[in-house]
């Protein structure tokens, strides 16, 4: 029987395991001391004046990443939020943030995001769907009918835009009333398979096509047309959908006609 056998109480809780690991009193003492002084290092605050590499490593010791990238920032968020949370992440590396409360603070931020993006789609879904009553009620038994040659400006102009073509599929404005009416328009002025060719002199403000073009391209790049919510929706909407509508009666494609793209001959005036 060894000394540390003889010297713990019988009823001591986890008797037999100490019993089983250690000899004697001296090897658990040295055990104990050793436990001690690693704890004692491992959550040791450096001093005020320690230097970055001390700090960095003692927030790594609580849980922090080694490198800002080390705070994951979920997917499918909008840009902007991403933008933001990336910035963020310096901070909360600069201050010892450790992985878990980072993504605890996160949480209600990516609620109040789906929240957004799910109000957003049902208040898309609501506006789409009123565009289409107004247009049945505006056609009446017409509406097939005004819907086929809208259908036909669709597949000819609007499908060879990839970026007009975007934003009809985000947005749902080819079921505006206003916007059906013009395919409408353009659909009874082209044959099954063709588009038109002329080019008309009409143009918006006194700008030339090329210029137009480049404005509507402009604003398809800046997204606002593609958000309802977004602050200039509204304006950049309203000033993109003129240049197409003035474009298209001009005879052209819209904004990514090639002949109103800057490296075609047509846009500097010399022959093909």
């Amino acid at each position: 029987m060894s000394d540390l056998d003889e010297g713990l109480p019988v009823d001591m809780e986890g008797r037999e395991s100490l019993v089983g690991k250690f000899n004697s009193v001296e090897e658990l003492a040295k055990s104990y001391h050793s436990l001690s002084k690693k704890m004692g290092e491992s959550t040791r605050v450096p001093n005020p004046d320690a230097g970055e590499e001390e700090w960095s490593g003692f927030y790594q010791s609580l849980g922090a990443p080694s490198s800002s990238e080390g705070y994951e920032i979920p997917e499918g968020i909008n840009e902007d939020l991403s933008g933001t949370l990336k910035s963020a992440r310096k901070a909360a590396l600069d201050k010892g943030v450790t992985r878990e409360q980072w993504n605890e603070m996160l949480k209600p931020v990516v609620n109040l995001e789906n929240d957004r993006l799910v109000a957003s789609e049902e208040l898309q879904k609501k506006s789409v769907e009123n565009w289409k009553q107004q247009a049945q009620e505006k056609y009446g038994t017409n509406y097939e009918a005004k819907a086929a040659l809208a259908e036909r400006a669709y597949k000819n102009i609007i499908q060879n835009n990839p970026e007009l073509d975007k934003v009809f599929k985000v947005t749902g404005m080819g079921h505006h009333p206003e916007v059906m009416d013009f395919m409408i328009r353009m659909g009874m002025n082209m044959s099954d398979d063709a588009i038109p060719t002329s080019v008309g002199s009409n143009n918006l403000g006194g700008d030339n096509p090329a210029s137009l073009a480049a404005r509507a391209r402009k604003l398809a790049k800046l997204g606002a047309i593609q958000n309802p919510r977004h602050p200039d929706y509204e304006e950049h909407y309203t000033e993109f959908m003129t240049i197409q509508k003035q474009l298209m009666e001009d005879g052209f494609e819209g904004m990514n006609d090639k002949r109103l793209m800057p490296s075609t001959s047509w846009i500097r005036g010399r022959s093909g």
